[in-house]
């Protein structure tokens, strides 16, 4: 129970006193106007996405994320358009933040292989802080002294500084995808303003996050006339490369497509840092049929300050609408959906 509480502590004011970074979803393509603007109107009909991550399992309520979208070609305007909103927690609710974002992403076909989109981004957020839900040093001293176990017993002497407790600003976002029937590949750069989200006068700096992502699609039988059946078995090798401040992180791995029929199969390693120390290894099982998609992951942890963490589990949905074939050949990207 101490250790646990000696944790929530550790990571609570790593969380405030840190840096702010963006929330990372182990399946990343099942966010993908999350990682990169640019695959907004990658499916040819309108698409609503959702995804759930609980991070960090061993210490209650330390962080959890969730991410929802809607994004759809759109002919007339010579491209697609998304909605965004992601909210995440942290500290049993003590931190939170809620971003709600439009994209824009117009589609240029470059030949009869080969397509390009560019995307724009604009959002706004807002960082909030629930004073009342913070525990201070006080609490576990007064806790220990008492050999207490139970920290609701001790309030703290602190008093709730005279600061605001929200933060509201814009922020700008932009991303490039380059893709054929088998390769895509991705640049996002997102907080392109460096917006401020310090509180009480405070000036904080939200770093750029740069991402690069890229994939193929692996055909295990053999096309009928040039086209690939609905339900064949595929492999589509991934990577995906971000850096946010000093954060680094580097994610490779392989997901496997109807090798058995309707379901999909996934594995990837995680580096962070210099990319010498292995941060987790990510398991998926999904499933998809016709219109509706379903995936659960886990992050096992391979070093011993995020083992001490627990692992983290995430749930997506996602169900793709119905449509009329459209008058002009649109060419979609052939990349996973979770």
């Amino acid at each position: 129970m101490l250790r646990r509480y000696f944790l929530t502590a550790f990571v609570l004011f790593c969380t405030l006193s840190l840096s702010a970074q963006d929330a990372i979803f182990s399946q990343f393509y099942a966010t993908p106007l999350y990682i990169n603007p640019a695959l907004a109107g990658a499916d040819k009909c309108g698409r609503f996405s959702a995804t759930y991550r609980n991070q960090w399992t061993a210490i209650p309520g330390a962080f959890s994320c969730i991410n929802a979208s809607f994004d759809k070609h759109i002919r007339e305007l010579s491209g697609a358009i998304g909605i965004i909103v992601t909210n995440v927690r942290e500290g049993n609710g003590s931190y939170s933040t809620t971003d709600v974002g439009a994209i824009y992403s117009f589609n240029l076909q470059v030949n009869d292989v080969f397509s390009i989109k560019l995307a724009a981004q604009a959002s706004f957020v807002n960082r909030h802080i629930d004073w009342s839900n913070l525990t201070f040093a006080d609490q576990y001293i007064q806790m220990l002294a008492n050999n207490s176990t139970n920290l609701a017993d001790w309030p703290t002497g602190e008093q709730f500084p005279d600061k605001p407790t929200s933060k509201n600003y814009a922020d700008f976002s932009t991303g490039i995808v380059g893709y054929s029937e088998n390769f895509y590949a991705g640049f996002a750069i997102h907080h392109l303003s460096r917006p401020d989200e310090g509180f009480g006068g405070g000036i904080a700096r939200l770093p750029m996050k740069f991402t690069v992502h890229a994939g193929a699609v692996i055909d295990l039988v053999p096309k009928q006339r040039r086209f690939r059946a609905p339900n064949a078995p595929t492999l589509s090798p991934n990577i995906i490369y971000q850096q946010q401040g000093t954060a680094q992180y580097l994610n490779y791995g392989v997901y496997a497509t109807n090798l058995v029929q309707s379901m999909v199969f996934g594995v990837w390693y995680r580096q962070t840092i210099a990319f010498d120390q292995p941060e987790s290894m990510t398991f998926l099982i999904g499933f998809q049929h016709n219109a509706l998609r379903v995936g659960y992951s886990y992050d096992l942890a391979l070093n011993q300050i995020v083992g001490a963490w627990g692992g983290s589990h995430e749930l997506s949905v996602g169900y793709n609408l119905a449509c009329s074939p459209p008058r002009s050949k649109i060419k979609m990207i052939n990349c996973p959906s979770f």
